[in-house]
């Protein structure tokens, strides 16, 4: 086997290494989502069952957003990392940045769904906010410093940069929102209904 082949395969078995990590951390952070939820003390009757997981609203509509919104980072980040081939030791250090917001976002849901006001809201508003420059950044450094595939040209790097930022506009937006109303600021989350419409628009 020649050097060049043994330095793609090292590189190849180095990018599996990083995205198999990755993927255990969001797999465990998508397994604690749902031990926010607590278990009603004893039900009684099925009217008193249902009552009571019904008083668990708010854990159970945290557990689904934050559930839907990890897998959505999952998502952007096999995608990206299918076309990134090489890496180096500062994109190391950002994916385990960005698994580090990823790793938070479970406190933050049970923050959400335990305690209502500003502070909760503006507090899982961020860590999705950061969570998503920070994937931008690592983004971002994979292209200026050649470590994408040859194919990916300059719009599908601005395509996809806008994908994950448009998204966080939107969360720092209802941070600033929610020091006037909580309810407000989780209200302005449907944005992320039409981030993909407002991408395209970008694009023109």
């Amino acid at each position: 086997m020649s050097e060049v082949e043994e330095d793609t395969q090292k590189e190849s078995e180095g990018l599996s290494r990083l995205t198999g990590f990755s993927d255990g951390v969001f797999a465990i952070a998508i397994t604690l989502l749902i031990l926010n939820i607590e278990l009603p003390e004893r039900t009684g009757s099925a009217a008193v069952g249902v009552y009571r997981v019904i008083t668990e609203w708010p854990d159970i509509l945290a557990y689904v957003i934050s559930f839907l919104v990890i897998g959505n980072y999952w998502i952007g980040h096999h995608s990206v990392f299918e076309d990134i081939e090489y890496y180096d030791r500062r994109l190391l250090w950002l994916n385990i940045i960005y698994l580090m917001f990823i790793a938070f976002i479970p406190f933050s849901t049970a923050l959400l769904g335990d305690f209502p006001g500003s502070f909760p809201v503006i507090v899982y508003a961020g860590t999705l906010a950061l969570t998503g420059i920070v994937f931008a950044g690592l983004w971002r450094y994979a292209w200026a410093n050649g470590l994408l595939d040859e194919t990916v040209d300059t719009d599908q790097v601005r395509e996809i940069t806008l994908s994950i930022l448009i998204p966080s506009a939107i969360f720092t937006g209802s941070v600033l929102v929610a020091l006037i109303s909580a309810r407000l600021a989780m209200y302005s989350w449907l944005f992320l209904f039409l981030a993909d419409p407002i991408q395209k628009w970008l694009m023109k």
